[in-house]
């Protein structure tokens, strides 16, 4: 992958696993972003801060886009981006000291190459990409399990859940039962596990780019809500869903 140490991305991200879970007792810095539902912590900026000093020691042509603003202003999609979430999930990684996950993605030239997610708490790791495949803990992701919708579980943010926004309760009453976890991370590793065969959210571009590379590498589709293709720099109202459940999902999410 033009470079790319993927053994070397690997090891940066179990060491910020251990300096989360080693974290979790300790007294917590928080303060809001854009209001009371959208907190950042002293451990977001920690781990963010981890992975672009790392990233500018080994790639340092690169530009970082990051949740927490460590790294550049990325407005266009030349060269080499990371794009990093430091802790996917952080009200749960406050209140709940689980749920919460590091991702990051890498694009080139408006490519999506490589993505990773780990689910700190559970040690669940998956990472790929085209050139590479998808593997889950080491071994090769299983084939994809592709369901109909009445047959499935959906993911559904539960902003949009609360608000019927696109009629998304139409696609939970098509389905087999909502699961929500709120963290993007965890919930696009149980798409590709087969664990569900939907998921619905309004997501920034840390929350979903790495997920959108595995998703499409394992043949997920991934588009805006209306069926639209997505980018990568833009925040977006998220369908992603197995091939069968997919054209049921997108029918009932823009039926008047």
């Amino acid at each position: 992958m033009n470079g790319l140490d993927v053994e070397q991305v690997l090891g940066w991200l179990e060491e910020a696993g251990q300096m989360l879970r080693g974290s979790l007792q300790e007294e917590r810095e928080i303060s809001q972003k854009t209001g009371a539902l959208d907190l950042v912590t002293d451990m977001d900026r920690r781990i963010e801060q981890f992975l672009v000093r790392n990233i500018r020691e080994f790639y340092p042509g690169d530009r970082i886009l990051g949740e927490e603003g460590t790294g550049d202003r990325v407005e266009d999609l030349a060269g080499r981006i990371w794009i990093l979430d430091p802790i996917d999930g952080t009200m749960n990684f406050i209140k709940q000291k689980e749920n919460f996950a590091v991702m990051i993605a890498v694009v080139e030239d408006g490519i999506g190459k490589c993505g990773f997610i780990y689910d700190v708490m559970r040690s669940r790791l998956v990472w790929g990409g085209p050139e590479t495949g998808v593997y889950y803990n080491g071994q090769p992701l299983p084939p994809l399990q592709d369901h109909e919708l009445k047959d499935s579980l959906v993911a559904i943010n539960w902003q949009m859940f609360a608000d019927n926004v696109s009629n998304v309760k139409a696609l939970a009453w098509g389905s087999c039962g909502v699961r929500i976890q709120s963290c993007a991370g965890t919930e696009f590793i149980q798409l590709l596990l087969g664990k569900q065969s939907v998921y619905v959210s309004k997501l920034a571009p840390w929350d979903y780019a790495a997920g959108r590379i595995l998703c499409e590498t394992a043949g997920i589709r991934c588009s805006t809500i209306k069926g639209e293709p997505l980018g990568w720099l833009e925040s977006i109202q998220g369908a992603f869903a197995t091939p069968r459940a997919y054209e049921s999902a997108i029918q009932m999410l823009n039926e008047q």
